[in-house]
């Protein structure tokens, strides 16, 4: 087991501070997944050591499949989630057919991405989902501009800053409607979570 896979989600939300943002994130996910249906076929794409995935089976969710491109982080998933099926794959290539989910999850992941790889890992997770996308942005504003400059970085760990603009811009080019969002804690976090349909739904 890779140590750092272990100790994950112990470095992100040991202290005060990583419980805090656990909470109001998880909190605002509850909010965006209330109204699928608890008989939904679900992806948890990018799935990580399976704290979403873990969240949406708590919530009821009948038929939750994960996935992740590293192996390391997936077993530490398994072991918690023997019953969930996991499956190796790169968000930008899933390994599965058109609409083959009625939702897919993307947490953690796309505020991470550039523009060029962020637009195809939204193609390919619409290109799964039957219905539903439900992902998380770092939509960065005024405020946050100012943490960035006051502290020299990116506010909330993002390495790629995204504005309302770009977020709608992303939306309309893949054919996606932003039909809820609901932020984690405005204006201090820049993590919003985004409940998705596609145009032609």
């Amino acid at each position: 087991m890779v140590p750092h896979a272990e100790d994950y989600d112990r470095g992100r939300f040991g202290d005060v501070k990583g419980r805090v943002y656990r909470w109001v994130e998880e909190r605002a996910l509850r909010r965006a997944i209330r109204p699928l249906a608890r008989t939904d076929r679900i992806l948890d794409a990018a799935c990580g050591t399976g704290r979403i995935t873990s969240l949406l089976l708590r919530a009821g969710f009948q038929g939750v499949v994960a996935s992740d491109i590293s192996l390391a982080m997936m077993s530490v998933a398994q072991r918690r989630l023997a019953q969930v099926p996991f499956f190796q794959s790169d968000v930008t290539s899933l390994p599965f057919d058109d609409a083959s989910f009625d939702t897919v999850t993307c947490v953690g992941l796309l505020m991470h991405l550039d523009r060029d790889t962020r637009l195809r890992a939204l193609a390919e997770l619409a290109r799964i989902s039957r219905r539903f996308l439900v992902v998380q942005y770092g939509c960065v504003g005024g405020f946050t501009r100012l943490v960035k400059w006051l502290t020299g970085g990116e506010p909330g760990g993002v390495r790629h800053s995204i504005v309302q603009a770009e977020i709608t811009r992303d939306l309309q080019r893949i054919g996606l409607r932003e039909r809820a969002r609901f932020w984690a804690l405005r204006p201090f976090s820049t993590s919003v979570i985004l409940l998705l349909t596609k145009v032609d739904y």
